[in-house]
């Protein structure tokens, strides 16, 4: 079975490459489509559309289509023609054809007919999301459509990782619990029309699969209505029930469709999810048994007892709880390499707020049906789901703000702490079976794996200057990490209502390579693009002191960062030319501003305030330069030696990189963070040119991702780039 999944997920990435139109698209493209919204609109959000026809080059797929304020689009679902221009990235990658660009509108909307049964189903899922608004407001509407018809684009970004933070997001995306209770609601409504059994059970499925395929068809909802379908045909021809071999069969049928989903996070978490029942619920409620037979005393083992009304709650208890556990083990490796952390309270919490929501879908299906009559039914209903509702986002809030919900993890901590738990499971092993019991042996290798990885981050590592520079799209974040694992972070990225580099980014990008403090952020220049992850960034890690130009500037953004600082109790050192420090043999000094730059009080732009660090450590040498223009580069170049690594100033703009700049440092390799698609043009041709010209080898983010430099004391250099 691993030399068969490991076969046909080689072969799936490749297929999908070559197959996926939207991954062989030209860079730019103009034209009229027609297509439909999956979900209802929002100003200035990059929603999926679904083109059906005159796509580019006949590629009739779903993309990624950008709204601007003032955008008056028709509501989900309805089929329309609109002018677009397609903006394709540079570098797309396989598995993400729906993000390998994206569709600006240019022009005015237009209402078409037509659309088949595929269409009908889709206006009628537009119409009922408008009926959801309707109904729930706009609080609670998000977590409607999130539990009810998969879609979560207009879910709050706090709520959404309050899920996440608490290991309870499984309960948003549709799953076989959502699945499940679909099947239970229609099959009590068979049984009270008095069906025969076995039309409820073929009725129940045939709904689940009419649920599942109007709502697009999740492969997770796709696997849990396949496993019913096998189940139900089982008993239908009178065979055993083999919970294992319907897995095994869902498996392997859903691969033969469509081999790519071995790669998809929803479809490994579902499967491991589902094994866990399988094969770990029996096991899991035995040792619990035990330990409440232990609890309870002598008396529990007798018939009474057993029988008595306490002891069988206590039972449903503990057979509820190893549910919980038994699916939650499994998936607990996969979410710590996908998503770099462990929730504690991921179990616990789901066996409160899972009931909530079983009990919440059939209400908010029933809230649908009866606002289609008269008499206020509807909404009546609709007010007691969102009691429910609105708990349940209030419980997930608080639960991920208490201290410990949940640790970061890397990839190498998650891969050490199995092997090590491994090893000690061998080594306990060999030990004589009557001095060490198997439930000691497997508490020492839970013990040991968790230990190590608690511990990995602070072991000291050396041998190498790192560079990091972080995919934030438009804007800088740039971490330096020093021989003996101390950091700094040279900027935090853009903030904007919707996207908050720092939260989403930054932090996340530190966790994952053991980050817990900071020696020191140095904020460039006052730009909301360079410091508006600071408060994200403050508030997860321990910063010793942030260096930045110290202009006083009146801007909402910076007196925010100022105040965020400051109530950390944050030491504010002012940068200027002159200063320097040294960590691990490695020496940064500041060239740039000079004190006079900083007095001046004609000084309008603050890129000419921008912070230029020079790193150099034995051979190697690093300049950093926020986005100083070339006016600055010229003060500074007999101050700067040969360089190992360039990050070219303010993202490409034709303003920096000078060909004074690159004669003069012959940089090996440079690297240019920049934004996929900017409205600025950046990295600009005459830059790219001159790069090219001077011989280096480039790196952006827009094409990269994040990008790292490993670099030697004797100049050598190693590259890498995510994508």
């Amino acid at each position: 079975m691993t030399v068969l999944a490991g076969a046909l997920g080689g072969s799936a990435l490749d297929r999908a490459e070559r197959r996926d139109c939207r991954l062989h698209l030209p860079a730019t493209w103009e034209g009229e489509v027609e297509g439909r919204l999956l979900t209802r609109p929002a100003d200035g959000a990059s929603l999926p559309f679904r083109i059906e026809a005159g796509g580019p080059e006949d590629c009739n797929a779903v993309m990624r289509m950008l709204l601007d304020p003032g955008d008056s689009p028709p509501p989900a679902g309805a089929r329309v023609r609109v002018p677009v221009r397609w903006e394709g990235r540079d570098f797309p990658r396989p598995g993400w054809g729906e993000w390998a660009g994206r569709l600006r509108v240019t022009g005015a909307w237009h209402v078409a007919g037509g659309g088949g049964v595929a269409g009908t189903a889709l206006a009628l899922r537009g119409r009922i999301q408008d009926r959801v608004v309707e109904l729930w407001g706009e609080d609670i509407a998000p977590m409607v459509e999130a539990i009810v018809l998969a879609r979560r684009e207009h879910l709050d970004p706090d709520l959404r990782e309050a899920f996440a933070l608490s290991g309870t997001a499984h309960l948003l995306a549709i799953s076989g619990f959502h699945v499940g209770v679909v099947a239970g609601l229609f099959l009590g409504i068979l049984r009270l029309v008095r069906l025969r059994p076995r039309s409820c059970e073929v009725g129940a499925v045939v709904g689940c699969w009419i649920y599942v395929l109007g709502i697009g068809a999740p492969d997770a909802a796709v696997r849990a209505a396949l496993l019913l379908t096998l189940l139900m045909g089982a008993r239908l021809r009178e065979r055993p029930v083999v919970s294992a071999g319907a897995l095994g069969s869902a498996f392997l049928i859903l691969l033969a469709v469509d081999p790519a989903w071995l790669g998809s996070v929803g479809f490994q978490l579902s499967f491991a999810g589902t094994a866990g029942l399988v094969f770990l619920r029996a096991p899991v409620a035995r040792s619990l048994d035990r330990v409440w037979r232990r609890l309870a005393g002598d008396s529990l083992s007798t018939g009474q007892a057993r029988d008595a009304l306490g002891s069988r709650l206590v039972k449903g208890g503990t057979d509820g709880l190893a549910a919980g556990i038994a699916a939650t083990l499994p998936t607990l490796p996969l979410l710590a390499w996908h998503f770099d952390r462990f929730s504690i309270l991921g179990i616990p919490l789901t066996l409160v707020v899972a009931p909530v929501v079983a009990m919440a879908i059939p209400g908010i299906g029933a809230s649908l049906v009866l606002s289609l009559l008269p008499g206020g039914w509807g909404n009546f209903l609709a007010g007691g789901t969102s009691l429910l509702l609105e708990a349940v986002g209030r419980l997930v809030l608080w639960s991920a703000g208490l201290p410990g919900a949940s640790f970061w993890v890397s990839r190498v901590g998650l891969v050490g702490s199995l092997l090590v738990g491994v090893a000690i499971l061998l080594i306990l092993r060999r030990v004589h079976s009557g001095r060490v019991r198997p439930s000691v042996r497997r508490a020492a290798a839970v013990a040991g794996a968790g230990a190590f990885v608690l511990l990995l981050p602070l072991l000291p590592r050396g041998g190498a200057l790192e560079l990091h520079v972080i995919d934030v799209g438009q804007g800088d974040a740039v971490a330096l990490r020093f021989p003996f694992g101390r950091w700094i972070l040279v900027d935090t990225g853009p903030r904007s209502p919707w996207f908050d580099a720092g939260d989403r980014r930054v932090v996340p990008y530190l966790r994952r390579h053991g980050v817990r403090t900071l020696e020191a952020v140095v904020l460039t220049h006052p730009h909301l693009d360079h410091i508006g992850g600071a408060p994200a960034v403050f508030s997860s890690f321990g910063v010793r002191g942030v260096l930045d130009p110290s202009r006083p500037i009146g801007s909402r953004p910076y007196l925010e960062v100022m105040k965020e600082a400051a109530e950390r109790e944050i030491w504010w050192w002012r940068g200027m030319e002159g200063r320097s420090f040294e960590r691990d043999g490695v020496r940064v000094d500041i060239l740039h501003p000079d004190p006079p730059t900083l007095a001046d009080p004609g000084l309008t732009d603050p890129n000419d305030l921008s912070i230029v660090l020079l790193v150099r450590w034995g051979r190697a040498a690093l300049l950093l330069t926020g986005d100083a223009p070339a006016s600055v580069e010229r003060r500074i170049l007999n101050e700067v030696p040969p360089l190992t690594v360039l990050k070219v100033g303010h993202h490409g703009s034709r303003t920096s990189t000078s060909t004074d700049l690159l004669d003069r440092t012959r940089p090996r390799k440079a690297v240019v963070p920049v934004g996929d698609g900017n409205q600025f043009g950046h990295p600009h041709q005459v830059v790219s040119d001159r790069l090219s010209r001077s011989g280096v080898s480039v790196f952006r983010s827009d094409r990269d991702g994040d990008v790292r430099f490993r670099i030697r004391s004797d100049g050598s250099v190693e590259a890498r780039a995510a994508h």
